[in-house]
């Protein structure tokens, strides 16, 4: 039985790399930036659990611990829903194309649906990349906190989560010249300025393994 595509979620990893690696347009890289940050945020959840187990920890870093990976397993619950919601979103967009143009009136309908289906095409990666950001601020707050022998994952956690991020931000920047409306526009841009200004002040300061 072929998997449904509304719940790409639910697919063996075998099942979403051959639909990934076929001619079909979707899914596509606004679900993989979407998986790619899910991965990370379980991760994280990961260290946290693992780092509440470790010997001696005192009551304020397993607080830490215990929030983050709370916080962490929210942001996987919500990605994990962008997977699908990325790949229904072009979807959209593909069959507004398909909309019929012979009167004026059809060709106003089309217009207008295509409008549409830009703008979630717009607001999906934009919620992926979002939540990618703030996924790395957990990584940056449980590192030093953790257990030193799972660092190794969280570090992956860290690449998994970027690459989510920088995945959504190209699917937002190849969909949103396709929209008309100026002020939805600049909205998303100002938001995007403020997730990049993020991304670059992370990429500063280097995660320390704790001791």
């Amino acid at each position: 039985m072929k998997p449904d595509a509304g719940q790409l979620a639910t697919w063996t990893i075998s099942d979403f790399l051959k639909k990934l690696g076929s001619e079909s347009p979707v899914p596509g890289g606004g679900s993989v930036a979407a998986l790619s940050g899910a991965l990370g945020a379980a991760l994280i959840v990961m260290y946290g659990k693992l780092g509440m187990q470790r010997k001696g920890i005192d009551g304020d870093d397993q607080e830490v611990l215990q929030k983050t990976s709370i916080e962490a397993a929210s942001y996987q619950n919500k990605l994990t829903r962008l997977i699908t919601e990325d790949t229904l979103a072009y979807t959209e967009v593909m069959e507004a194309f398909k909309l019929p143009k012979t009167t004026d009136e059809e060709t106003k309908a089309r217009q207008q649906a295509i409008q549409r289906a830009f703008h979630v095409a717009v607001e999906i990666p934009l919620e992926t990349m979002n939540a990618c950001v703030e996924c790395l601020q957990l990584v940056a707050e449980v590192a030093l906190v953790g257990n030193p022998s799972a660092f190794s994952d969280l570090k992956v956690a860290e690449y998994m989560c970027h690459a989510g991020a920088m995945g959504a931000l190209e699917n937002i920047n190849i969909n949103i010249p396709a929209i008309k409306d100026q002020e939805f526009v600049q909205k998303v841009e100002a938001r995007v300025a403020r997730l990049k200004q993020s991304l670059e002040e992370f990429s500063k300061h280097k995660i320390q393994k704790p001791n």
